[in-house]
């Protein structure tokens, strides 16, 4: 094969030397539409050699370069025809293209006011103009200027291609579909839309016509390799495998030196359970290309060959290859579940959860690796998270045994689920995920009977209790919870995790006599559990019992905990304790050197005292740990005491140095936010946007821009884009909430507030504000508690949050419990007028007259017309 290049290459140079610069020319264009790019570069290079001077073989030569991907060669050379015919205003677009696949869209945008600055538009240049914007992040104007390109010229097949495009990431199916069909209508050589295309087909679950549709681009190109093995795959998806073997005889024989065809060969093979064969067909593929794919379809064969070993060291192959290839790392958890190294398991599934929570099936091994690990609570959690994500993952599961999970076979339904725990009644995993599914179902008698039936008299009836009681409790049975959970902790007194669903229930009855002694039986059997000393502190505090609390936080301290260490600290920033606070803060990191909680606080005191250096000091620290975090408070420190320079000098290396994170752009952009520039601002961000992947954070700053500028409806269309690409990310359903509530639509608000919980169950401020306007504006105080407390729970020294949980006490008739939160909340924040009216309101209804006067008056007296009504209306009352 060598010797056959060397004999093209040597017969291609010989004809070159003989030929006239316009044959080369000639000669190299042919060869760029028979897809030979590299050889055309070489026959366009020849001639420019022959006649420097030859503008059709520099553009041509440009145009080679660009395809081949080789951007910056390519604008080198239109850059030499501008030079030479300064009039070729259609080397702007070209230029403007190569900006834009560059990733400088401003750039092309600049080349695109040149041409026109002395033409009129075409369609052609606000599709390119149009690309530019979409590139920044604007989809709106991106899409204004493809339906201006289309208006132009209809027949402009790329106009509708990047409307298709645009549709996408708004996640509008429909209209994507239709014009991606029109595009392929108008121009069958845009390849492109048969790959967008035929994956739209294919997710609703038309395969046939997807099929079709790749069948279709290898009529019009049979150069198209790719697209003839995304065929076979349909056809292995279909179960055609006699098709699927056709296919790969014409992968063989007509691309033969390509690895896509031994590489279905042996996926074919697998599909097949030729496993041997499989094998050898994937080995000959590697020889070819080093695919992680063919490396995870290996370890499968040898998977299901019982080499387990084998499997693995495949497997971390294709890792190797690809860090982020997710399926495989889930396969190498697998394998080393199978090969029971429990721990190894859990550690490289624990993995893939921290980078995507979202995958079902890494949440589901990561479940059941820690129920073999014994750790039931969390093993549950995370099985209820994979249940939740994707209900047909556990059937799957069950039924079809863990290979089968990369292979996507999921057979839904309720009967697999049943028959799997009939076929193995004793296994615990089984039994609680069938509760799992009821409960989510609603269906808690279907629930209380499965969790009655698996009761043996064994310390295991210690977590079906606890599922019971919360079945119970869904039905408004107390009683039968209560009684369940105390049967929890009579099979098995270590299992404490009944001992906090009994505090809890207690606590929402104000029973916290009951709530403490759940608390204190904990302490008894751990005298470190940070939990329930926390718990225990909570009560004394709603109690008022302050030397009971002093105590128990000395406990909470002496677990020696980082955990602990900061709940103390925050505890004597609570009394206003600074200089006892920092001592908390030494002494913990003495012994948790790198502990970014407490560099934060010990940051956050510095500054307070006015020691400037040392709060530097200790943000720099904490940036080393935790870059994100330090950092910012790093550059809030700059900016609050009046050192812009050095915030902009921090800013510009992190933009330089963590260019691939988004935080360096939302610093940035509040930067020029602060001096009152929302233009570079946004400009920033959109450059962000246009360079990352997951760019949701600064697609939300940037709405909130919109909305600053009271532009609501660019900031609705991004919420919009945020949800078609990230539709689980809480925070833009807790900002929608916040645009309806100050709409004064609170039922449009309440739903963005649950939804933004149905993905992130501990968002505070989810959670506070959803608590507010179920109370304030839908009566419904009772259930608001739930959500109070829980904000309450996970931030205790947040004033806000102490603020609304005693609001919503006193109108749930429990103004003494709310009197010393409110007075804490009052305490930290004097200058909110609501506060001090939330405040007079709990001592009017415990009898504090007076006291209450004085505070609505001074709310009278000096606070916003609105409060200042407020405080007049309740005064009117006394």
């Amino acid at each position: 094969m060598k010797y056959l290049l060397v004999l093209f290459t040597f017969s291609l140079l010989m004809a070159c030397s003989s030929q006239t610069p316009q044959e080369l020319v000639a000669e190299g264009d042919r060869l760029m539409a028979e897809g030979n790019v590299r050889g055309a570069i070489v026959l366009y290079r020849n001639a420019l050699e022959k006649d420097a001077n030859d503008l059709t073989a520099r553009t041509g030569l440009a145009s080679a370069y660009q395809e081949s991907g080789s951007l910056d060669l390519a604008e080198q050379e239109l850059q030499k025809v501008l030079l030479q015919n300064p009039s070729s205003h259609g080397i702007l677009l070209q230029l403007a293209a190569i900006a834009i696949d560059n990733g400088d869209p401003q750039k092309g945008l600049a080349e695109i006011e040149r041409f026109h600055s002395v033409l009129s538009p075409t369609a052609e240049s606000l599709t390119l103009q149009g690309r530019a914007y979409g590139a920044s992040g604007d989809l709106v104007e991106a899409e204004n200027l493809f339906n201006q390109a289309v208006a132009l010229n209809s027949s402009y097949a790329p106009a509708h291609l990047n409307l298709a495009k645009t549709y996408l990431q708004r996640n509008d199916i429909v209209r994507a579909e239709q014009r991606l069909r029109e595009t392929i209508a108008l121009d069958d050589r845009q390849f492109e839309a048969y790959f967008l295309l035929a994956p739209l087909v294919t997710a609703r679950g038309d395969i046939e016509n997807a099929l079709q549709l790749y069948l279709d681009l290898v009529a019009v190109e049979p150069r198209q390799h790719y697209a003839l093995y995304m065929a076979g795959i349909l056809q292995l998806d279909m179960g055609d495998f006699a098709a699927a073997e056709k296919t790969v005889a014409q992968l063989g024989s007509t691309f033969p030196d390509r690895p896509e065809g031994s590489r279905l060969k042996g996926m074919l093979h697998y599909r097949q359970g030729n496993y041997d064969d499989a094998r050898v067909a994937l080995e000959q593929s590697l020889r070819s290309e080093q695919h992680p794919l063919t490396f995870l379809f290996l370890g499968l064969s040898h998977y299901s060959l019982e080499r387990y070993e084998l499997a693995l060291n495949q497997f971390q192959n294709a890792l190797d290859i690809s860090p982020e290839f997710e399926r495989a790392r889930v396969l190498v958890a697998l394998t080393l579940l199978k090969q029971e190294r429990v721990d190894d398991a859990i550690t490289q599934i624990q993995r893939v959860v921290r980078d995507n929570p979202n995958n079902a099936y890494a949440r589901n091994i990561l479940g059941s690796a820690l129920l073999a690990a014994g750790q039931l609570d969390r093993g549950m959690a995370e099985l209820e998270a994979a249940t939740n994500l994707d209900p047909t993952l556990v059937e799957a599961h069950l039924q079809r045994g863990a290979v089968r999970l990369s292979q996507g076979e999921l057979n839904a339904g309720e009967e697999d689920l049943i028959r799997a725990l009939h076929m193995s009644p004793e296994l615990l995993n089984s039994r609680l995920m069938l509760v799992t599914h009821y409960l989510r179902q609603k269906n808690y008698p279907a629930a209380i009977d499965t969790l009655n039936e698996g009761m043996n008299d064994t310390p295991q009836d210690a977590l079906l209790n606890n599922y019971l009681a919360a079945a119970y409790f869904s039905q408004n049975r107390p009683q039968q919870a209560i009684a369940a959970l105390q049967a929890a902790i009579a099979a098995n007194p270590e299992y404490l995790t009944p001992y906090f669903n009994l505090a809890s229930y207690y606590a929402s009855q104000s029973d916290y006599d009951q709530a403490l002694q759940q608390f204190l039986q904990v302490i008894e059997r751990d005298g470190s559990n940070l939990r329930a000393l926390l718990g225990s502190a909570a009560i004394y505090n709603v109690q008022g019992r302050n030397d009971d609390l002093e105590a128990a936080y000395r406990r909470v301290e002496a677990t020696g905990t980082e955990q602990g260490f900061v709940a103390t600290a925050q505890y004597r920033l609570r009394q206003r304790d600074q200089l006892a606070a920092l001592t908390v803060v030494d002494r913990g990191l003495q012994l948790h050197g790198n502990s970014a909680p407490l560099m934060e606080i010990k940051g956050a005191l510095h500054q307070q005292q006015g020691e400037l250096g040392a709060a530097e000091a200790a943000f720099a620290g904490l940036a080393s740990v935790a870059p994100e975090r330090g950092n910012t408070l790093l550059w809030r420190h700059y900016m609050s005491n009046n050192q812009r320079d050095k915030a902009v000098e921090l800013v510009d290396d992190l933009l330089r140095s963590q260019s691939g994170q988004e935080y360096p752009y939302l610093l940035a952009a509040s930067l020029h936010l602060a001096s009152g520039d929302t233009d570079t601002a946004t400009n920033l961000l959109q450059q962000g946007i246009s360079r990352l992947q997951r760019p949701s954070r600064l697609q939300l700053q940037l709405a909130t821009i919109f909305e600053q500028l009271q532009q609501v409806q660019r900031a609705e269309q991004l919420y919009q884009r945020i949800l078609s690409s990230d539709p689980t990310f809480a925070p833009v359903h807790v900002a929608m909430g916040t645009l309806a509530e100050r709409r004064g639509n609170k039922g449009a608000a309440r739903d963005h507030y649950q939804e933004a919980l149905s993905h992130d169950r501990d968002n505070v401020i989810a959670l506070n504000n959803l608590a507010y306007i179920m109370a304030d504006n839908f009566g419904e105080d009772r259930q608001a508690l739930d959500y109070a407390m829980r904000a309450y729970q996970l931030r205790p020294n947040d004033p806000r949050i102490m603020d609304t949980l005693g609001y919503i006490l006193v109108k749930n008739d429990r103004a003494q419990d709310a009197l010393n939160l409110l007075q804490q909340a009052h305490l930290l924040l004097p200058d909110i007028p609501v506060v001090a009216i939330h405040l007079a309101q709990a001592k009017m209804a415990l009898g504090d007259q007076e006291e209450a006067r004085s505070l609505l008056e001074q709310v009278r007296d000096n606070a916003s017309a609105e409060d200042a009504a407020t405080a007049r209306r309740i005064l009117n009352q006394l």
